[in-house]
């Protein structure tokens, strides 16, 4: 046996036999229609007897005897297919040995394949490269032609009667494109009449509501069979309990304006419960939890966790919309815990984890697994899953059995199909930062996570914001969700941090970052958030020779170098990070005091949550950004959000906000977006436009021109 195949290793025949079949008939079929597989006889098959007599057909097919001995066969095969043959590092071309017995050689130089050994384990042999060869016509289309026969572009088959393209000779007499075209079927007028009105009559009309009908059904009987669960847990406390309507509303109004409602349906509502003021009042049935609690340092709930826990502790779906930083972590874990705890059936017999928590990326996955950490409650377990980890380890944790998986959609997923993770048993399902999440294009792996989760867990979305992809996922997979938001709906940023927005030209950038970071007090922590992964590696080195120690942190560094920068961080080792968006949410940093947009985001969504790692924890912060004239199509957006904090508005955002305005409404008007061309910053006559920066030269073609009448900014 050949032990030593490898993809890159063509090698040799081991023998100097020349009789061949070739597969062309196979592999040219790959065009159009569906393979025949089951027309396999004496005249039409591409395996051919070794009787010498028959040498002389067997050579105009491609497999013919060797010259110097019948122990040993070659065969042609389209280079596209060997890699098939041959395996991953060899391991299917093993396999196949192993199972027939023979001796396999494949050359790609002149793409052939070479089987010797027995004559029963040569046939053995063939039919099973035969099996891998029909795999993966089957995959391409090939096979059976539309234009009639078993083949395309050759083999039993012609494009009309006895000729292709007219006379008996298709492509060349008997052999079109190395196929028999003996006993071709002949493809007349009326056949093409038959395909015609197959191919005319209507499709036919799916009956949907059969369909819903169906499902529903089948989503009735699937409950039934599902093990009982308990979703309630809440024992309101008197004094909430008497709380009037107005003295409701007004610790709301308090509690930084908690806003809360149903979403969707209008119909079978529970009343939404009035929020708690105190730990004891949403925990006192739960000491160990207070216990926990207050280990934390925790004096009071936040205003999401006031209103958030007595929705979840009596088991209702719920949808929270806080700023960054304000607790909803917290919100959700702690009715998590109780939840999986007071089910009925016993942990060992559940068959799979309680709870699953979706997070956008691994940092915020790790950082929620942190947060569950802190408190320990009954032996409750968790296990944290992300791409970039040690998956066997993730693996391994998973099989001992955990109650708590976060993880992000991909490796979950992953694990899912390996049917290392049963989320079948999964009650309680979290979706942290769902925007962030459809941002990043996870909609699908939701999508297909949730297909196995039973249909009548409790389901909690968190967000910062609200936008129509968390709408809709919100309205397929929640069952009469309670939205809580605190504040607005509308985008806004923490309020305790001052926002300065600072004018300048993209060369500027780097020596005013300098300027700053050199001037940063010894107590002092940074986060420098950039666009693009590259400009994170290049700023560092540039710091990194005028002797600024920093950290780096993108998705293109290994996880361990990532978890580092991180822990470097929070504990002073270094104050400054250099970081694209993957820090911008869920990283809880103590002490953070600036942020600095060398870049400005592309989104104003994402400068809510850059903004956002600071001011965390009734603590202020600064957020510094650095605006150029490319940014000016944020402008716009990023006026009422400083307006709403109470934040300076500088003149020259507001003149640029116009600007960008008027240019869209021009280029409207004129149709298309034709951008100026030709001349370079500072006086180009290229454009023939004006782009609202300056008349010649416009964005597309060369910079701002001199000729503009408009000023710097």
């Amino acid at each position: 046996m050949c032990d030593d195949w490898d993809e890159g290793d063509t090698g040799s025949a081991t023998t100097n036999n020349d009789w061949q079949n070739s597969f062309k008939d196979r592999t040219r079929g790959g065009r159009g229609g569906r393979r025949n597989d089951g027309n396999r006889n004496s005249s039409n098959s591409n395996w051919r007897d070794r009787n010498p007599q028959n040498s002389s057909n067997e050579r105009s097919q491609g497999w013919g005897e060797d010259n110097g001995s019948s122990s040993a066969l070659t065969m042609n095969v389209d280079s596209q297919y060997l890699g098939r043959i041959i395996g991953r590092g060899g391991s299917k071309v093993n396999e196949l040995q192993d199972q027939s017995g023979a001796r396999i050689k494949v050359n790609r130089e002149d793409s052939t394949v070479v089987i010797s050994g027995s004559q029963e384990a040569q046939d053995k042999a063939k039919e099973l490269i035969d099996e891998v060869l029909n795999s993966s016509d089957n995959r391409r289309g090939g096979g059976n032609s539309r234009y009639g026969g078993n083949s395309s572009y050759g083999g039993n088959s012609s494009y009309g009667g006895n000729s292709s393209y007219g006379g008996n000779n298709s492509y060349g007499g008997n052999n079109s494109y190395g196929g028999n075209r003996n006993n071709q079927e002949s493809f007349t007028s009326s056949d093409m009449s038959s395909v015609n009105e197959l191919v005319n009559q209507p499709a036919p009309l799916i009956d949907w509501d059969s369909i819903n009908k169906q499902h529903e059904e089948y989503q009735i009987k699937r409950l039934a069979s599902l093990p009982p669960m308990i979703k309630d847990f809440y024992e309101e406390d008197p004094e909430i309990a008497n709380m009037s309507i107005e003295e409701v509303e007004n610790y709301r109004l308090e509690s930084n304006n908690i806003q809360v409602g149903y979403v969707f349906k209008d119909t079978g509502r529970k009343p939404i419960p009035n929020p708690v003021k105190t730990f004891e009042q949403a925990f006192k049935n739960y000491p160990d939890i207070l216990t926990e609690i207050y280990k934390q340092g925790f004096s009071k709930p936040s205003p999401i966790q006031c209103q958030a826990w007595p929705i979840l502790l009596g088991g209702q779906d719920m949808i929270g919309i806080s700023q960054t930083g304000s607790g909803k972590t917290l919100a959700f874990l702690l009715p998590a815990l109780i939840h999986i705890d007071s089910q009925p059936i016993p942990r060992s017999q559940r068959g799979g984890p309680n709870c699953l928590v979706l997070a956008p990326t691994r940092e915020l996955a790790l950082q929620i697994e942190k947060e569950v950490s802190k408190y320990s409650y009954r032996g409750i377990k968790s296990v944290c899953v992300y791409g970039g980890g040690d998956r066997k380890s993730q693996m391994n944790i998973c099989k001992k059995g955990v109650e708590i998986i976060i993880a992000t959609p991909g490796r979950l997923n992953d694990l899912c199909a390996a049917e290392v993770i049963d989320v079948s048993s999964v009650t309680y399902l979290v979706l942290d930062e769902a925007d962030r999440m459809l941002d990043m294009g996870f909609e699908p792996q939701i999508r297909k996570t949730l297909l196995d989760v039973r249909p009548d867990r409790q389901t909690i979305m968190t967000s910062a914001t609200w936008p129509e992809g968390v709408r809709r996922l919100a309205q397929s997979y929640m069952c009469n969700p309670v939205q809580v938001f605190i504040g607005t709906l509308d985008l806004a940023a923490c309020h305790s941090v001052t926002q300065v927005i600072e004018m300048m030209d993209e060369e500027e950038k780097q020596e005013r970052l300098v300027e700053f970071l050199t001037s940063m007090g010894e107590n002092h922590k940074a986060i420098v958030f950039v666009g693009r992964k590259t400009r994170a590696d290049d700023i560092a080195s540039e710091m990194a020779l005028r002797n600024i120690c920093v950290q780096t942190l993108h998705g293109d560094r290994e996880q361990a170098d990532r978890e580092q920068a991180l822990a470097d961080l929070q504990s002073g080792e270094v104050n400054i990070l250099i970081a694209t968006d993957v820090a911008s949410r869920g990283i809880d940093i103590q002490d953070v005091t600036h942020i600095i947009n060398y870049d400005f985001p592309r989104n104003i969504e994402e400068y809510v949550h850059r903004v956002g790692r600071t001011g965390r924890a009734g603590k202020t912060g600064t957020a510094i950004s650095y605006f150029t004239r490319k940014d000016w199509g944020s402008a716009k957006e990023l006026i009422p959000i400083l307006e709403e904090a109470g934040q300076e508005v500088p003149e020259e955002i507001v003149s640029m906000a116009e600007r960008y305005e008027a240019m869209k409404e021009r280029r409207e008007r004129e149709g298309g977006d034709r951008r100026g061309g030709g001349g370079g910053r500072g006086g180009g006559r290229g454009g023939r436009r004006d782009d609202g920066w300056g008349s010649g030269g416009g964005f597309g073609g060369g910079g701002f021109g001199d000729g503009g009448r408009r000023n710097k900014w």
